[in-house]
């Protein structure tokens, strides 16, 4: 077993021991006698740094540890068994974890406190870190009312720079705590306390006292599997999340001559003339299809139907579905229109021509007999035109 230097001080980051075993399994591998690198583990991912011996050193770039509590080292380069090396942890790495990992608890126990939620599990990401919690209702989201009451407890807590104790209590001690919940594992118990508002079985790494937390941000909270996800940031990543907060809002407010604090009505007053201008435009384009259809139009070719062969450009979806509901809501039309790539054969409701066996014969789609769409060239409009010129003169493609 090794032994675990981290749990009696987080803030050691140099120290020296002896490689115990070398193997090799994806990489290679040591395991030191003693080590204050931490192993993944209860959702706080491994320390990386360097091991350095005589004449030699090389990166460690993964820490885990087995069933037996040997922890190993996956290091770039081989070092053989015996060798006396001197470990150096990545120290704004492992900062990072403490403070998302402290941050976590003092999360983990408001909840418990003030909704009754139970956390399950912790995950620490690189870019933000989140927990699962069950809600004693059911329910999967967490309102904006009680998020600010959280946060607000939260930093009060960080503010009062409360101190934060780990230790392995015995067994008479253990089962007199008041922990926030029962312990994952039955032996080697090590409980993390924070002033009087948090105590918990953990074997991460914590500061000394909550204020070096810096602050805790929620950034969201939504459904999981039946339980609640809430997605945080603390310390130094909190403060990069509202470092650019604002600095978006700046540019934003430059952009708008708008205020920060007048940013949401100024953006709703912005999309609803956006939503105006796109209608007006979806409305002119509407026009302009219809126009263009309107003049390809041919009264003569079936039997009491105005048929419109009509190919065009690339041009807004929005509108030519507009103008293609609106041409043949009149009496006595059919449509065989190709924009770009895309056929739409449509007619009105009173003639009777199969649109979606019409499009299968001349090009890949399908849809409805009176409605169908599909891909294709120009001149596939004109081959469905020969089909209903040479198969169209009896009754069945008349008005009905």
């Amino acid at each position: 077993m090794t032994e675990r230097l981290y749990y009696e001080d987080s803030y050691l980051l140099e120290f020296d021991g002896k490689v115990t075993q070398v193997r090799q399994e994806q990489g290679c591998w040591v395991a030191l006698d003693r080590s204050a690198f931490y192993p993944t583990s209860g959702g706080q991912p491994y320390d990386t740094g360097a091991l350095i011996w005589k004449n030699g050193k090389t990166a460690v770039t993964d820490v885990q540890v087995d069933k037996s509590g040997v922890v190993w080292h996956r290091v770039e380069d081989p070092v053989l068994p015996g060798t006396e090396v001197h470990g150096s942890i990545d120290a704004e790495r492992r900062k990072d974890h403490m403070e998302q990992h402290a941050g976590e608890h003092l999360l983990a126990g408001a909840i418990w406190e003030k909704l009754g939620g139970t956390t399950i599990g912790l995950h620490l990401g690189s870019e933000e870190s989140s927990i699962d919690v069950t809600m004693p209702d059911g329910r999967t989201h967490l309102s904006d009312e009680e998020i600010e009451m959280l946060e607000r407890l939260e930093n009060s807590r960080i503010r009062a720079d409360a101190p934060i104790r780990c230790w392995f209590p015995n067994e008479e001690e253990l089962n007199a705590l008041p922990l926030r919940k029962k312990p994952a594992v039955e032996e080697h118990i090590r409980v993390v306390s924070m002033g009087d508002f948090e105590m918990v079985a953990c074997g991460g790494t914590h500061p000394s006292s909550t204020g070096q937390i810096g602050q805790i941000k929620i950034i969201s909270n939504v459904p999981s599997r039946g339980k609640i996800r809430i997605s945080f940031l603390c310390g130094e990543r909190a403060e990069n999340y509202f470092r650019i907060l604002q600095q978006c809002a700046r540019k934003v407010g430059n952009v708008l001559s708008c205020p920060m604090d007048r940013l949401a009505s100024c953006a709703g007053e912005l999309k609803a003339k956006l939503a105006d201008a796109e209608r007006r435009l979806n409305r002119f384009e509407t026009e302009r299809i219809l126009d263009f259809i309107h003049v390809n139009e041919e009264t003569d070719s079936l039997p009491g139907v105005t048929l419109s062969v009509t190919v065009l450009e690339e041009m807004n979806s929005k509108a030519v579905s507009a103008a293609v509901t609106e041409y043949i809501s009149e009496k006595g039309k059919a449509l065989l229109l190709c924009v770009g790539e895309r056929l739409t054969f449509a007619r009105s409701s009173d003639v009777n021509i199969d649109m979606n066996e019409l499009i299968r014969r001349v090009g890949r789609g399908g849809g409805r007999p009176d409605l169908s769409s599909g891909a294709g060239i120009p001149q596939c409009v004109q081959v469905a035109r020969k089909i209903l010129m040479t198969e169209g003169k009896d009754k069945k493609w008349r008005s009905k």
